[in-house]
């Protein structure tokens, strides 16, 4: 039972350490987040919520070691409630945001789309549009037709330069026109962001199930083993305790000695 102890209290502070690393991962992205995210506005909100979340599982990760380093049944007992507040914090999370907050916040990158679409077709204002192609690499908003049918010039933000040997042998650029629109490339980089999320979220959802079980595992162990030593020390029936020696058992004697 020792041996099975030492293994799953030291597995459990691997898992621990890499908990408190994915923590840490929390609280970056969350202040990049923070950067970007427009304040009162639910992306803000969420990115706070997040902030909080990945200090409260360091400190309770750290929590968590010193009952596992001291081998404290009541801080593993309490350690396991935590985890389980955790697992419902990130519920709720989950329930109420998704796993991107960008679909509930009313300037989405859609929505930027759009009114960056709708300002050249209908105000007859490119900058925003041009400014957007140029930095997405794309080109109009389903594709370049999309001018074409505006009757429109296909501006230089939607051409990419790429070099080339002429007959001459010399090095020139020619002008690519970006496959894609930009509404296509939106929608590819949002889904990477989210699938990125989503395994990120499950991979710290799955490791706190295992943290979970793993601390129920330990506290049953530890539970064992004190009751073992404390059966150990207790004195059969109808054996007498020996007296404990101290300083005044031993001068007593020495005098009945000298007497």
């Amino acid at each position: 039972m020792i041996g099975c102890y030492n293994t799953i209290k030291c597995t459990g502070l691997l898992s621990n350490l890499l908990y408190m690393l994915l923590a840490i991962g929390i609280i970056s992205a969350a202040d990049l987040g923070l950067e970007m995210a427009e304040p009162n506005t639910p992306e803000h909100t969420y990115f706070v919520e997040s902030l909080v979340l990945g200090g409260t599982i360091c400190i309770i990760v750290i929590f968590g070691c010193y009952g596992l380093v001291c081998n404290l049944l009541s801080v593993n007992i309490i350690f396991t409630l935590f985890i389980l507040i955790i697992l419902g914090v990130e519920y709720l999370q989950l329930h109420n945001y998704g796993y991107s907050p960008l679909k509930r916040h009313s300037v989405s990158p859609w929505h930027q789309l759009e009114l960056a679409w709708h300002g050249l077709s209908k105000q007859n204002d490119s900058e925003t549009m041009q400014l957007y192609e140029s930095s997405h690499h794309c080109c109009g908003y389903n594709n370049a037709d999309d001018y074409k049918n505006l009757h429109l010039l296909i501006p230089a933000s939607c051409y990419r330069y790429q070099p080339y040997n002429d007959a001459n042998d010399t090095v020139s650029d020619r002008q690519i026109i970006y496959p894609h629109g930009c509404l296509e490339t939106l929608t590819n980089s949002q889904q990477y962001v989210q699938q990125r999320d989503k395994v990120f979220m499950w991979s710290i959802v799955g490791l706190e199930i295992f943290i979970l079980v793993q601390t129920i595992a330990l506290s049953w162990l530890l539970y064992k083993l004190k009751q073992r030593q404390r059966i150990r020390r207790q004195v059969p029936p109808g054996v007498r305790r020996e007296p404990r020696a101290n300083h005044i058992a031993g001068s007593r004697a020495q005098l009945l000695q000298n007497v």
